[in-house]
């Protein structure tokens, strides 16, 4: 196995005067490597084929049935995926299992700015540090506890879906939307994070169905979103790597409406179309 650096690619790339012809060709082609993005983070692929002529690099990765393209030109770049399995997931999202799914993602912009999207579906989610920190506050509350997992630890946390979508810039992650979909508990989210400092600083707005034992908890804290469905509010802070979890005062809650929720739904799938479908284009021009 080997690994490719993403940001001497990139270092490659900004070197050259775009404003002159390159005369450099470069083509590259490996086979079971990676790429590297921080000490915890990998882009693992069974093959990785790229190009880079007049100033423009191109490159096809697939890793089991999933496969990405990304072209770069100058310092705009189109970059979309689809079909990763777990194993590629588990690289991607640090300090992380998963079981089954697949990861679709979209991306586009500058390499100092850019906008992007992560869409999870039929996962179950075995480990990843900042849930298992949150459900480890919830089991220290006793008020909380309609939002406990007792399973987690043994069987995990089956995911319908997920998603976040995202603004970077100056290596700092915008979380404009986050939103995970599972039968126990739906979790909403914004907040910045980043990597490179390994700090964050997230909102998370947690919502149970009660069902007919709505009367037999207390919702002192929690925020009513129907007579079968209450929710609470929790922030997350500190290192990315080990965050800490505490409840959010009342006026930091952030309160979503059903009807977003409802939207947020049907956003995914509607965006990394349509970035793909700009990816496509770019690459046949």
């Amino acid at each position: 196995d080997c690994g490719i650096n993403i940001d001497a690619i990139l270092e490659l790339t900004d070197n050259n005067d775009s404003s002159e012809p390159n005369k450099m060709n470069l083509v590259l082609n490996a086979s079971n490597s990676y790429l590297y993005l921080s000490e915890h983070r990998r882009i693992v692929s069974d093959s990785i084929d790229l190009q880079y002529l007049n100033n423009t690099t191109t490159a096809q990765l697939k890793h089991g049935s999933g496969n990405a393209g990304f072209k770069l030109n100058e310092e705009t770049f189109h970059l979309y995926g689809n079909g990763f399995g777990s194993h590629f997931m588990e690289n991607l999202f640090a300090l992380s299992k998963f079981k089954d799914g697949s990861l679709d993602f979209s991306m586009s912009g500058t390499t100092k700015e850019y906008n992007g999207i992560f869409y999870v579906k039929d996962t179950t989610i075995i480990e990843y540090k900042i849930l298992n920190n949150v459900l480890a506050f919830i089991n220290t509350i006793p008020s909380l506890v309609t939002f406990s997992l007792p399973s987690y630890n043994t069987n995990g946390l089956y995911t319908k879906s997920a998603y976040m979508s995202f603004k970077a810039k100056d290596d700092i992650f915008y979380i404009n939307d986050l939103y995970l979909d599972s039968e126990e508990v739906d979790i909403l989210g914004r907040g910045v994070a980043s990597i490179k400092q390994n700090n964050i600083d997230l909102k998370l707005n947690l919502k149970t169905d009660l069902g007919s034992s709505l009367s037999q908890i207390p919702i002192v804290g929690y925020l009513l979103f129907d007579e079968n469905s209450v929710s609470t509010s929790l922030k997350v802070t500190g290192e990315l790597s080990d965050p800490e979890v505490d409840s959010l005062l009342p006026s930091e809650i952030i309160v979503a409406p059903l009807n977003l929720i409802k939207r947020t739904l049907m956003l995914p799938q509607h965006l990394l179309q349509n970035n793909e479908q700009n990816t496509t284009q770019t690459q046949e021009e």
